[in-house]
């Protein structure tokens, strides 16, 4: 026999490891779950809700999510969380933890902020919903700059419903942006929709 097709063959017949065995289920459902934030224009001064929502793969559903999420923090400070629609509905568990990081060189500080949404219940029947999980409110600052803040999300670990829980090797992420902008900037690009308006009316 071939050495090429040998090969082939005894690949073929050594059993697959778990992380690979999940990826190629995944792969066969046709898609993979998401973790999406949002584009969100902000003023100096002003408070912001930036959504968190999930995208879930039907065939492999996930009983808990945890992702971190970092961002420059001069101009903008994490506050709390809440629970969104989707999760509030079937009861889901929403927990925050904030790290500050200590500024660079350029005197830019990065925080990282960790984000779980989890089943309280031991063996659930249905996965982390499709949907808004959660609401981050941050503060930007009074002095804030015009600045695209990114939110860059990671994902740090995921469980499916399994008894006992295994790990979920691919969840795939869509990252946020935070435009500051100058409340002169504000009132230009609204100007002529507002002067629109009131003349149609």
């Amino acid at each position: 026999m071939p050495i090429a097709l040998w090969l082939v063959v005894a690949g073929a017949l050594l059993p697959m490891p778990p992380a690979l065995q999940a990826e190629a289920l995944q792969s066969a459902s046709g898609q993979v779950p998401r973790v999406s934030l949002a584009e969100i224009r902000a003023t100096p001064g002003a408070s912001l809700m930036m959504p968190v929502a999930l995208t879930p793969d039907p065939k492999n559903p996930l009983r808990s999510l945890t992702v971190d999420i970092e961002f420059v923090s001069n101009s903008l400070t994490f506050q709390k969380t809440s629970p969104g629609l989707a999760a509030e509905l079937v009861n889901v568990t929403i927990q925050a933890n904030l790290t500050d990081g200590k500024p660079d060189d350029k005197g830019l500080k990065r925080a990282k902020l960790r984000i779980t949404a989890s089943l309280p219940e031991p063996n659930p029947k249905e996965g982390l919903p499709d949907g808004l999980l959660a609401y981050l409110l941050f503060q930007v600052s009074q002095d804030a700059k015009p600045f695209a803040i990114k939110l860059t999300p990671t994902v740090v670990s995921a469980e499916d419903l399994s008894t006992p829980p295994k790990k979920v090797a691919s969840v795939g992420t869509e990252p946020g942006l935070v435009t500051i902008e100058a409340l002169d900037a504000v009132y230009d690009r609204l100007a002529p929709q507002v002067a629109c308006f009131f003349f149609s009316h």
